[in-house]
């Protein structure tokens, strides 16, 4: 009879294998993490860049459809020298209202009421910059029409997954639908305007120095002389802004005309009227351009191509960019 064999031991890990191991993990996980990140935020700069691509072809959807443009906005109710107003009554929606059709929001477009003002905001300004008294009364009630909730809806399109800033304005002032039950929702898109709010500055301005976007403008693609491909149309800014507001994706509260391209550049994070306040991510004043993909921000141009312009593109190339009539082209970026 033979002898029952010797029972097997398992070996286990010893101290020093187990750091080993452990060490190894740690090391992978410091080499793959960056490059994790890394294509996380490449996801997040395309998905930016194709939400403007998208607002380029309801741009050119709405052309086709109304041989015109959409203004940046109609009737602010605020600008400066208001004894060149010619406005009656203060509708101060954003353009970006007549684009609802060509973003598959179509039910949200059908409860906006155009008969009545788009947000609650009285204010107007004779010079820089203390709001004083309307120019003109609001068209109806912003509240009673359900514009003001219509304000309060949130547009994923409209918004850049980068920026993580408050995407909701307050509910009242100078910048709020008027109501405190709404909280209005922020666009990181924006129409490419002149800088300075004259009344009617559009209109006013000559031919050579209009952008294709502007209060109450009235623009078709046989204006932009330029061509298409030459001319910006919208930029990206940013929800957290020092001076004034980030844009209403419905309305026009105070200082909210647009994205003033060649008047601040790409990501413009000082303010220097109040001295030292900078801080990165925070654009310094109101209508700038700005992101936090790094050192660019998004354009979109005329002809719904999307480009990328740096922080150090030079003013005179990013006015000819903004211009549709100045008979400039751009430089390479």
């Amino acid at each position: 009879m033979s002898a029952a064999p010797p029972p097997q031991v398992r070996r286990a890990f010893t101290i020093v294998e187990l750091l080993v191991v452990i060490a190894v993990i740690g090391v992978l996980i410091a080499v793959l993490l960056p490059a994790v990140q890394s294509a996380r935020g490449a996801a997040r700069r395309t998905h930016c860049a194709n939400n403007l691509k998208q607002l380029g072809l309801a741009l050119h959807g709405h052309h086709a459809d109304h041989l015109r443009l959409p203004p940046a906005g109609e009737d602010y109710g605020w600008c400066r020298f208001p004894e060149q107003r010619r406005v009656t009554h203060v509708r101060n929606y954003n353009g970006l209202v007549h684009l609802l059709p060509y973003l598959e929001e179509a039910a949200l477009y059908d409860r906006f009421d155009f008969a009545a003002a788009a947000a609650q905001i009285v204010q107007g300004n004779n010079g820089c910059c203390s709001p004083t008294t309307a120019l003109a009364p609001l068209l109806g009630n912003a509240v009673v029409s359900g514009n003001a909730a219509v304000a309060a809806q949130a547009i994923g399109l409209l918004r850049c997954p980068d920026d993580s800033g408050d995407p909701l304005l307050p509910s009242g002032g100078l910048y709020g639908a008027g109501d405190s039950r709404y909280r209005s929702v922020k666009t990181n898109y924006d129409f490419v305007v002149a800088s300075d709010p004259i009344c009617d500055h559009w209109r006013l301005s000559p031919v050579s120095e209009r952008r294709m976007f502007g209060e109450n403008s009235d623009t078709s693609y046989r204006r932009v002389r330029d061509g298409l491909s030459h001319t910006a149309a919208m930029a990206e800014t940013l929800f957290d802004v020092f001076n004034g507001s980030a844009p209403a994706w419905a309305y026009r509260g105070w200082v909210m005309q647009g994205v003033a391209l060649d008047a601040h550049g790409v990501n413009s994070w000082d303010w220097p009227a109040v001295g030292d306040q900078r801080r990165v991510g925070q654009l310094g004043t109101h209508s700038s351009a700005g992101s936090l993909h790094g050192d660019f921000c998004h354009v979109l141009m005329g002809d719904a191509a999307v480009q990328v312009v740096r922080e150090q593109a030079d003013a005179h190339v990013l006015r000819a960019m903004s211009t549709m009539a100045g008979e400039e082209t751009e430089a390479a970026f």
